[in-house]
């Protein structure tokens, strides 16, 4: 959380100008001032032996028309076919962003994940994770002031060492891509 803070500070102070000088780049973005948003994304894939299931709701409030702050939950399984083996990981993620030119945003989450594994019926590990991510995206709004988003991050706390000596680390890349929607 700590990484958080110092990382929201600096992301206001980059871009912290008032709503209304921001309105002249940001013509085709509907007014959102002090509106909530609520959605999300889904995530789901069957790599070979392999299958991932994750669900993301996220909340957040406009505090004025490009910046968003919010907090989002997470839940993520995986599963191996044939081995009996699954990987739960539980968590939130506060996150912010800032909209600087027509639907092109940036992105700043700080997640904290509780990772479970269960295999032959038994639970083992139960660790904390926590992962920085910085990146952006894209959103495209609709007429009410719905919009979907496609955005790429990069986790800024991911370690290949992590990867190789933890089992149950949660991300096996540096790089997600998420797509998501909000009303």
């Amino acid at each position: 959380m700590k990484y958080f803070g110092i990382i929201a500070a600096l992301f206001l102070m980059l871009f912290g100008f008032s709503g209304k000088a921001s309105a002249q780049f940001l013509t085709d973005v509907p007014d959102m001032k002090g509106k909530f948003t609520y959605g999300g994304d889904f995530d789901f894939g069957i790599y070979g032996n392999y299958m991932n299931l994750a669900v993301a709701p996220q909340v957040g409030y406009r505090i004025f028309s490009p910046w968003e702050v919010g907090l989002r939950g997470v839940y993520n399984l995986k599963c191996f076919f044939g081995y009996s083996e699954y990987y739960h990981y539980f968590g939130v993620a506060p996150y912010t962003n800032f909209e600087v030119y027509k639907g092109l945003f940036v992105h700043v989450e700080d997640e904290i994940l509780y990772g479970l594994a269960r295999y032959n019926h038994e639970f083992f590990g139960g660790e904390w994770y926590n992962s920085v991510f910085l990146g952006g995206g894209y959103r495209s709004y609709s007429k009410e002031g719905q919009y979907y988003y496609v955005m790429v991050l990069y986790n800024l706390s991911w370690d290949y060492t992590k990867v190789l000596n933890d089992w149950l680390y949660p991300y096996g890349a540096s790089w997600v891509i998420r797509v998501g929607f909000c009303f």
